[in-house]
């Protein structure tokens, strides 16, 4: 089929440069120059075209151009036989713009696209210079053009049916925060071809192929690819536009690819806990939820693990040196590492969430942290508090015994729509780093920045004294006196101060941090 329309594009611009010829020899000299110049135009359009919009502009003005040039010669009726093969050769260009025509953003269901408006406009042009020069000519030629497009939107009104294309809906079961993929078919309603675009309305749905679908086949197959929030819908509709062959017209409408039963997480988790409880095996949890955020050095769950990297502190290896990171910033950056099995755990909790959804992940990774040291006989203790005080703090628990207190826990999870969200928590480290280059210096603008950034440091001091969690994370080391590594569970909002000094003290005194 391809074939066929290159060769007949192949014919018909054959017969444009005949009869441009033809009309440049025959015409009189007053006019000669019309035919010559167009031509030339066409010539270099063939060899070197610009644009789709040029190119069909272009053949669109030859055609009233050739019934003009060759009504001199041969009469009205005959130069309008004449041009009328340059109708199918304007329907093959109008057929290439629909292929890369894209939809506007209008809500309406069905409407003129921007080429259709350019079409609608040249046209109404034409007709008013034919009726100022009361030429027959461009009167008729625009009567056949328009007859050529009212036939053309007959056939789109008949046979491009709203909605053009339908889906199956697809049953999805998915747990809260988690990706999950399927396979949507949708059908084809429409007896022309077209082009298919589909945009998704929510960021945590998206589709493959979403654009210039060709809808040649009766069933096409889309890639979804489901990351819902708790509060997600219930049924994901997708916005559909079709655009059709010739790109002058649009159809919008919705399509409903996805029934989506979304699975708290925190559900999710205590039927986890239980089935652990109840002896049943449910494989390996990972102790970050996003165990893709921990590259492992020597294997992931025995041994030495990467954790991540910070300023470098005094008193550091050189061997942790990561020096790739310190050329980039300038800085030195050391790596950092834990080895969660040479030490006891302590799980360091913030009971304090902002709305149902940070409810439900805080919920999640309490159960999930707790469940994935209990599988592997690592003894943890429990530090849970909230913005008023201290809710719970626990000695070392094993097994069984882990996984309940965590599942008490939960439940004493508080939501408090005003809460303070830290999305960037003090840099301690890097704070007291600056600190103590400020310190070599004697230039009064480094001892102001210096003077500056202690009181920054005081403030955060004042702050974290009076703040539950220090008081939490006391208590519970008291009740450990050792070295552990300290799993922090928070959501960084009235606690922000106090974890980012508290943790800063934990590492100097060689205990590891994993923030959840």
């Amino acid at each position: 089929m391809h074939k066929i329309f290159s060769n007949i594009r192949i014919i018909l611009k054959t017969y444009t440069v005949i009869a441009l010829i033809v009309a440049a020899v025959r015409s009189p000299l007053a006019i000669a120059s019309l035919p010559i110049l167009l031509l030339v135009w066409f010539l270099y359009q063939w060899r070197w075209p610009t644009s789709q919009l040029i190119d069909f502009l272009t053949q669109y003005f030859i055609f009233f151009a050739i019934g003009l040039v060759f009504m001199p010669i041969v009469g009205l009726y005959f130069a309008l036989l004449i041009a009328l093969p340059q109708i199918a050769a304007i329907d093959l260009k109008l057929r290439d713009i629909g292929r890369i025509t894209i939809p506007d953003a209008s809500s309406r269901k069905r409407r003129i696209t921007n080429i259709g408006m350019v079409t609608l406009s040249v046209t109404t042009g034409v007709i008013l210079i034919g009726l100022m020069a009361w030429s027959m000519t461009l009167l008729l030629a625009c009567g056949i053009i328009i007859i050529y497009f009212i036939s053309l939107g007959l056939i789109i009104w008949f046979r491009l049916p709203s909605p053009p294309v339908i889906g199956d809906t697809v049953q999805l079961r998915v747990v809260a925060g988690r990706e999950a993929k399927t396979e949507a078919i949708l059908k084809r309603r429409s007896k022309l071809k077209g082009m298919l675009f589909l945009q998704s309305r929510y960021q945590w749905f998206k589709i493959t192929p979403n654009a210039f679908i060709p809808l040649g086949a009766s069933e096409i197959i889309i890639k979804a690819s489901v990351t819902p929030t708790l509060a997600g819908p219930a049924e994901i509709k997708t916005d559909a536009c079709v655009i059709d062959p010739w790109g002058l017209t649009q159809t919008r409408f919705e399509i409903n690819l996805v029934k989506l039963v979304v699975i708290p997480r925190a559900r999710y988790a205590d039927w986890l806990a239980r089935k652990y409880l109840t002896g049943a095996k449910f494989g390996w949890l990972p102790l970050i939820s996003n165990v893709g955020s921990i590259k492992p050095q020597y294997g992931l769950r025995r041994g030495v693990e990467f954790y991540g990297n910070r300023m470098y502190q005094p008193g550091d290896s050189l061997k942790n040196i990561d020096w790739k990171h310190s050329v980039k910033y300038n800085e030195l950056v050391s790596k950092e590492f834990f080895e969660i099995q040479a030490q006891p755990v302590i799980i360091l909790i913030n009971l304090v969430a902002n709305d149902a959804e940070e409810t439900d992940k805080l919920a999640y990774n309490i159960i999930v942290a707790s469940l994935s040291l209990a599988q592997d006989g690592i003894p943890a203790a429990l530090a849970a508090y909230d913005d008023d005080g201290v809710i719970m703090t626990t000695a070392s628990l094993i097994g069984p015994e882990l996984a309940v207190r965590s599942l008490e826990i939960v439940k004493e999870i508080i939501t408090k729509e005003s809460a303070d969200k830290s999305l960037n928590p003090p840099d301690v480290s890097r704070l007291r780093a600056n600190i103590r280059r400020l310190n070599d210096s004697e230039s009064r603008s480094a001892v102001a920045l210096r003077d500056l950034l202690q009181v920054e440091f005081k403030s955060l001091s004042i702050n974290a004294k009076s703040n539950p969690c220090t008081a939490a994370l006391d208590e519970v080391m008291t009740k450990m006196n050792q070295q552990s590594t300290v799993v922090v569970i928070s959501n960084h909002n009235h606690d922000a101060d106090a974890l980012a000094l508290n943790l800063y003290s934990l590492t100097r005194k060689g205990n590891t941090v994993i923030s959840v």
